[in-house]
């Protein structure tokens, strides 16, 4: 600090506080409450605008970096989609197999089957079938 900023402090530290004017008072409460009540019903700041400002203050240290890194991130989207193999259409304009497909689908089921040693349905893979028998013809063993 220099003298002059000095010498201001003191001359004012040596004066007495005085009280502020009645009128004054008044004025400055009605003009603080008119502002609070305008701060209520002034609108908000929109949830874009928001969201934008505090990106602003995320991204602000290094706005270079975050745009080369959203610049790659765009390169790697584009990259991803053009080269991406269309998909298959499978249903689209087929048409009905031959006979002769037919009768080869069928010769190869009949050879898989003999090689797998024919899958017939055996006693062990039908469902049983349940009966209930009423409870008095339980057999009882009694124990002695």
């Amino acid at each position: 600090m220099n003298n002059n900023d000095e010498h201001f402090e003191e001359r004012v530290s040596g004066q007495p506080l005085r009280a502020v004017p009645a009128a004054w008072r008044g004025e400055i409460l009605s003009a603080a409450r008119a502002a609070r009540a305008t701060a209520r019903l002034a609108p908000r700041a929109s949830l874009l605008s928001t969201i934008n400002s505090q990106l602003a203050a995320l991204l602000w240290p290094h706005p270079k970096a975050w745009a080369g890194l959203a610049a790659v991130w765009v390169g790697i989207a584009v990259l991803n989609f053009s080269t991406r193999e269309p998909a298959p259409r499978l249903a689209e304009k087929s048409a009905a197999p031959s006979p002769e497909l037919v009768a080869e689908l069928k010769q190869q089921q009949r050879m898989f089957a003999e090689l797998a040693g024919g899958y017939e349905t055996g006693e062990a893979d039908r469902p049983r079938v349940f009966a209930p028998r009423p409870r008095s013809e339980r057999v009882e063993i009694a124990v002695t």
